[in-house]
Formats: structure tokens, sequence, C-alpha cells
């Protein structure tokens, strides 16, 4: 997708921009406060759950029922989790074809279109894709960051709204910024006069309906979790951000790990989690460890019953990807290693987030500015020693106790 993205965005942005330079020049500059807004937000699923203080900003100009989201199918299921907006307001991408994708694309343009919407919000940064999307659908107002000295990708001048990107505050604060950007004077921009706090945490936990708790409580009897166990959950992450996994730590230190916890803690079951497509790999983990109280679930819970076994888990060990964030919508407590991206963007937000970080000199590698794209093939970033992961699981632990 990024090589589509790049090959074949930047012509098409160059000639959409060319296409549409008579008009803007005709055109007064959209001004006011839109009656309707799509928030456009393909990539992270994870950056879903930094979107509260954006979301309650934009329903307070158009409404809730005025607000439309553009995403992948797969951040469907938690979008209704989160409930920002009503359910059919939620535009879906397919991934698994390209012509699966390219139908989904035409449809969710028509119907933006004959729809009306007037404003596009645009949350992917500099992906290409995204601000073609907006300028298809016909918003007259289109709002996301702009390279103006070549600070990030060139994607043309289908903006209305261009905002500058800000590197320096938390990626929850940069969608609230852009968000607004929307009631903003186009012509005041890149200038905002808006204070940006500290991030917040997000304010939502999640309700397990009964039947999850009751799936969850089986999976665990199943997994041999007995009453008072420790249940510590370790989430090895075999996909990433391009080919050559930069932002996950080695499988052979998850299974190091497992062993010095269950040596440590005899009351710790360790469960392995991950998606249907990992469950092989996770599989070959579990094999590794070697231990009865050290069991596979991956790909056996949607994601509700995912959200529900974190709530039922005392600790969650993971690589900087979705599950930390999706997380923090529980009180588990989540360990987070991060190497080529930075927490101070990224972080998950929450009191009971603990993040590990070597603050090497060549990281972060990973940004805004280069497409999230690294030359690097020895992510030695992520070379993080088990024995210092042990020390926040420990914390973690101690904290599960004393609360």
């Amino acid at each position: 997708m990024r090589r589509v993205d790049s090959w074949l965005g930047v012509p098409l942005c160059l000639a959409a921009t060319l296409l549409s330079a008579p008009f803007r020049w005709r055109r007064k500059s959209p001004d006011g406060r839109p009656r309707s807004v799509v928030v456009i937000k393909l990539s992270e699923l994870g950056a879903l759950i930094s979107l509260e203080s954006a979301v309650s900003s934009l329903r307070a100009v158009v409404g809730r029922e005025n607000l439309y989201f553009l995403t992948f199918a797969e951040a469907k299921g938690l979008l209704e989790i989160l409930d920002y907006l009503p359910r059919e307001n939620i535009l879906t991408l397919r991934t698994d074809s390209f012509p699966h994708f390219a139908a989904d694309a035409i449809a969710a343009v028509l119907r933006l279109r004959r729809l009306g919407v007037e404003c596009s919000l645009d949350l992917d940064f500099f992906a290409r894709a995204t601000a073609l999307f907006a300028w298809s659908a016909g918003c007259r107002q289109r709002v996301g960051c702009h390279a103006y000295f070549g600070e990030g990708p060139y994607r043309g001048q289908l903006l209305t709204h261009r905002v500058r990107f800000n590197p320096h505050i938390h990626i929850s604060r940069m969608f609230e910024v852009l968000a607004k950007a929307v009631e903003s004077p186009p012509g005041d921009l890149p200038r905002l006069e808006y204070a940006c706090a500290a991030p917040l945490p997000p304010r939502r936990r999640f309700q397990p309906a009964a039947q999850d708790s009751a799936n969850v409580e089986r999976l665990l009897a199943q997994a041999g979790v007995r009453a008072g166990d420790l249940v510590v959950l370790l989430n090895s992450n075999n996909g990433d951000l391009g080919g050559v996994p930069l932002r996950k730590w080695a499988d052979e230190r998850y299974v190091e790990l497992a062993k010095l916890i269950l040596a440590e803690i005899p009351k710790a079951f360790i469960l392995l989690t991950g998606s249907e497509l990992e469950a092989a790999a996770v599989e070959k983990l579990e094999a590794a460890v070697g231990s009865p109280r050290c069991r596979s679930a991956a790909g056996k819970t949607t994601l509700r019953e995912l959200l529900t076994l974190y709530g039922r888990s005392a600790v969650l060990v993971t690589n900087d990807s979705g599950p930390a964030h999706f997380a923090t919508l529980t009180e588990i407590d989540i360990v987070v290693l991060f190497g080529p991206e930075t927490p101070l963007l990224w972080r998950p937000l929450g009191d009971k987030v603990h993040v590990v970080y070597r603050g090497l000199a060549c990281s972060p590698c990973f940004s805004a500015f280069n497409g999230r794209q690294s030359s690097c093939r020895r992510n030695v970033c992520m070379d993080i020693p088990p024995s210092q992961v042990l020390e926040s699981v420990r914390h973690g632990l101690a904290s599960r106790a004393s609360g």
C-alpha cells in the first residue's frame, strides 16, 4: 500500500491539483463552521483510542448525527465499541483484495457526495490516498496536514485548511489541533491560537456483556487457569509496518521473559495473544516455553472478548502496537516496548502504562515526515533485556495486588 501511495499517489495528487486549479482561483476560500464532517483515518487502529478529545470537538460543531467516519473494515468493530458516532455513519474499505478496496472506495465517495458532506478531516497526516478521497468526495472544506517547506511527503494542493504537523506534542493533541482547524478561517492557518494541554487518558471503560465474560471464563478454564492465578498476557505481534518488523521484540525474548515470570511468580499464568493469522507463530512460542502454565489464545477471541480478557488479566506485555492502546480501555497494567517510534508522541494514555524505551541516538526513525518508514534492517532499539521488562511486570503485578 505504501508503494502504491508513493508511485501512484504523487502523480494523482499532481493531476488533481492541476484539474482543480482553475476552480480554486475562481472560488472564495471556504470559511465558517461546516454542517457535516467526515473523519478519514485508515491506518493505525490503536490511534482511534486517542481520538476522544478530537471527536468531542467535532461533535460540538456538527453534532453526533452529522459526523461520519471513513476507515478500513478492520476498525469498524472498535469504532462501534468506542461509540463516537452512529454505526450507520461508519464507511469502511475492505483490504483483502484490490478489487474489494476499489469497489468500496468508489461506493464511499459516491455516498459522501450523495450526503453532501461539507468537510473532511484527514487524520492520516501525509497519506496521499486520504487527500484524494477527500477531494473526490467533493468536500467543500478539506482539513489536513500540509508540507509547507518539505516538512513531509508531497500530496499536492488539495487541502483548503492546511495545518502544520507538530512533532512535539502527543498524537492525541495533534488530532485535536486538526479538529480545531475545522472551524478556523483557512487564511489564518497554519497559525492556530489554540494551546495544547497535557494529553488526557481515555475516559471510556469497556463494559463486557454477560456473554463476553462467559466466553472468556470458558477460554481461561480450557487453558488451565485456576482461581487465584495472575494472568499475564504476552502479545508478540508478528505483524508490523513494512517488510521488516522493526517494532517487534524478538520471539526468543518473549520466551525468555515467560520463563522468568513462571520461575519467579508461582501464581502467574501466561496467555499468548495474537490474531488468527498469527496463531501458528504463537503456538511455536507456546511450545518453546514448554510449560502447562503457558498457553496460546491467538485467534480464539473476538475483539470484544479480547477487551474482556484484558480486563480479567493483571498485566499485558506488548510492543508499540494496537493492543497497547486497546488495553487502556480496561484496568489492566500495560508494559509497552518502544524502539523505532517515540513514546513522547505515541505512548498509550493512562496511569497504568509502563514504557520501556532504550532511547538510542538513532531512535526514533519512524515519523510522519518520512511516511513512517526506515532504512534500518537491524532494530537494535528493540534489543531490550527480558530482565528489564520483568521489572515492569513486577511493578504491574504489585500495582494490581495493592489495588
